[in-house]
Parts: structure tokens; C-alpha cells; sequence
């Protein structure tokens, strides 16, 4: 058994319509979201976005595009678990439909950018004659030592891997189920696609 998982949230094909969420100008304030870096300046709070209005079902616990937006019972899931690199701000998410406003959701930043892979026992195509950031693997093979202690963390690799190890797997279980929402995944890294 690995240590460590890829940390995703699948839709399977007879929930293929979700709801998805629009970033809207500015509510990123210019800042990079999967840099694992602090960041520089004062988020504001609450961070105003909206559902996409052609999109529809049941809601997912983790949103990855743009903002990673994650349901508050992962965030006390990732806490209870020992979790302390997180940098969690409000959001609010709009229904233009409706006018009705969500604010289930936590925008994170993952503090932790981590140089894990261990490229010789991994499938992948690297571009720019580097393997730093935007790696695409077909199987991956993460080095353990290589972590140093964090149980949460972006792969170097491929900034947009959330590695998490397996310790967090039952927490995460145990808070996030609600029959009506899409559950997160924990992909194995010789599977994840990234």
C-alpha cells in the first residue's frame, strides 16, 4: 500500500452534471492558487463567486479549477487529522438563478510545495526540458522521505497534485458523507493522471 494518495473528487458516468463554479474577475486578487507559497497580500473575505448557470446535480466536496474551494466538513476532516498547512478563507457562491448564496465552502491554500516524485519509477512527459510543475504523468511514484513530515501538500511536479497521506484518507471518510454530495477520491499515485 502506498503512503501517500492523490486527493481528487470524480464524478462517475451516471453523475456526469454537476454543479461547476465560475471565478469571476478579480476574485482570485492576483494571486496564485496552486503555487504552495503564502501569499503576498490580504485576501478579502468573504470570496465572491458563482455557480455556472447551464450546470446542475448534486454538488461536489472539493472544487480544484481556479479556487480550490473545499465543503467545510473536509476542512474539519483535514484539521482533525492533524492538517496545519492550510491557509482557509471565506467564500460565498452565488446562484445567479435563484440569488441564493452557499457558503458551505472554504477557499484554500495549500501551503507546501513538495519535489516528491521519484521520476526514475514514474511514467511521465516533461516539457521544457524540466520536470517541475507542469509534469503530465501517466503513473507516479512519490518518495516518501521526500515529504518531510507533511501529510498535505502540492506535488512540485505537477502543481495541480494534491498528495495527501493516507493517515488523512479515514478522517476525510468519516466527515464527508453526505449520500447527496460527490465524495472526494483518493487515487493511487501509480493511477493518477495528472
Amino acid at each position: 500500500m502506498s503512503e501517500y494518495y492523490l486527493l481528487e473528487c470524480y464524478t462517475t458516468p451516471d453523475r456526469w452534471d454537476y454543479l461547476e463554479v465560475e471565478q469571476h474577475s478579480g476574485a482570485d486578487q492576483g494571486q496564485s492558487w496552486i503555487s504552495g507559497q503564502r501569499f503576498d497580500v490580504t485576501i478579502r473575505e468573504p470570496i465572491d463567486l458563482s455557480w455556472s448557470l447551464d450546470s446542475h446535480g448534486p454538488r461536489k466536496y472539493i472544487y480544484d479549477a481556479g479556487i480550490p474551494l473545499y465543503h467545510r466538513d473536509v476542512c474539519r476532516a483535514l484539521a482533525s487529522a492533524g492538517v496545519d498547512n492550510l491557509d482557509l478563507y471565506r467564500a460565498r457562491i452565488a446562484d445567479p438563478r435563484t440569488g441564493s448564496l452557499c457558503e458551505e465552502y472554504l477557499a484554500i491554500n495549500i501551503v507546501g510545495l513538495v519535489t516528491a516524485a521519484d521520476l526514475s519509477k514514474s511514467s511521465y512527459v516533461a516539457y521544457n526540458n524540466s520536470a517541475l510543475i507542469d509534469t503530465d504523468f501517466d503513473a507516479l511514484s512519490i518518495e516518501p522521505s521526500r515529504a518531510s513530515g507533511l501529510l498535505m501538500f502540492r506535488l512540485a511536479e505537477c502543481s495541480t497534485g494534491v498528495v495527501v497521506h493516507r493517515s488523512i484518507k479515514p478522517h476525510i471518510e468519516a466527515h464527508a458523507r453526505n449520500p447527496d454530495m460527490i465524495a472526494p477520491t483518493f487515487v493511487a499515485p501509480r493511477a493518477w493522471l495528472g
